[in-house]
């Protein structure tokens, strides 16, 4: 089973016999692939897909992703046939207990910060960063744990993003250089990876939450607003640095992606071409599958998309119990 990622806006997907039939313009077969071995589908630009095919995915329980060219995602369809309320209501219920939500918070915050230590730490091949560099990431963790609001801990978390980008871009070659984060329009070919990695990363927890039973909304973390998913900007957060900044530095470290992989859109920024966007996503799917040890106190070795699917159920029982510390945070060894 795999994410079935389509981004040739000229392609058109429709149903045959069970069968995802991909054609091109002139009505040429591209490729096909049997439902039952697609997870679910991400549409990057334009591509056409039937009713019939959209219609057998929802009995299928397949969601389809939509997303702008350059990767912004834009929205899902899904059939809500895998929703378990009552599930929900009792995340509903943590959503609005306070000390539920400052714990939850201060175990995932925690998490995503080792994991920008590891992370800096293991590309830092020259010896450029000192150990005071690692020591501000080590304090908010300290202070991290004795926070009395999620509030306070974002502040924390605030203030180490910009350390973290500020050593993050010592690390980076010459030619990707980049002067912080900058979201949409993407300022520089850097965060345009970024931006396309988040987004994808995104849609994945939603994917996973949806398959879970839980709500979308009701965040522990992020406020809830309109039509964002909060509850997967949650997910995600310990994550960013493992699955999308490790792919990013790797493919330009290693001279995957060069600066001739990018254009400049004059209303979405620096956007990367649409064959490099095909070495991005696949980059992207393999980190999502290796096998790591993520959890702390056990020493087995799982795939980022099974251990998320772990962390789900953990968050259930939790719900469930009441105990945010049923919550499984990964973890890296430094």
């Amino acid at each position: 089973m795999s994410d079935l990622f389509i981004q040739d806006s000229s392609l058109k997907l429709s149903l045959a016999d069970n069968r995802i039939v991909i054609k091109n313009q002139a009505r040429e077969l591209v490729r096909e692939i049997h439902i039952d071995k697609v997870d679910s589908i991400l549409l990057l630009g334009h591509p056409q897909i039937t009713t019939q095919l959209l219609k057998k995915l929802s009995l299928r329980n397949i969601n389809v992703y939509y997303f702008s060219k350059n990767g912004h995602f834009v929205s899902y369809l899904d059939s809500c046939r895998q929703d378990d309320f009552e599930k929900q209501e009792e995340q509903a219920r943590a959503h609005f207990d306070d000390y539920f939500r400052l714990k939850l918070a201060q175990k995932i915050v925690s998490a995503k910060l080792r994991h920008q230590i590891n992370l800096l730490s293991s590309f830092d091949d020259d010896g450029v960063l000192e150990e005071k560099d690692f020591q501000v990431f080590q304090n908010a963790i300290k202070k991290i744990q004795t926070a009395s609001s999620v509030h306070e801990i974002m502040g924390y978390e605030g203030s180490c993003a910009k350390s973290y980008f500020y050593h993050l871009n010592l690390l980076t070659p010459v030619a990707f250089k980049f002067s912080g984060r900058s979201r949409r329009p993407a300022q520089d070919a850097f965060n345009s990876l970024l931006n396309l990695g988040y987004s994808l990363l995104y849609s994945f927890v939603i994917g996973a939450i949806k398959k879970s039973g839980l709500s979308l909304g009701f965040a522990m973390i992020h406020e809830s607003h309109k039509h964002h998913a909060a509850f997967a900007s949650d997910l995600m957060e310990e994550w960013r640095p493992v699955i999308v900044d490790n792919t990013v530095l790797s493919l330009i470290r290693e001279g995957i992606l060069i600066q001739k992989d990018f254009e400049e859109d004059p209303h979405l920024g620096i956007v990367l071409k649409t064959d490099a966007q095909k070495i991005f996503v696949e980059k992207l799917s393999l980190r999502m599958f290796e096998i790591h040890q993520y959890l702390e106190d056990d020493k087995k070795r799982y795939s980022f998309a099974y251990t998320l699917d772990m962390q789900l159920n953990s968050l259930i029982r939790a719900f469930k119990e009441k105990d945010p510390n049923c919550y499984l945070a990964s973890y890296t060894r430094r």
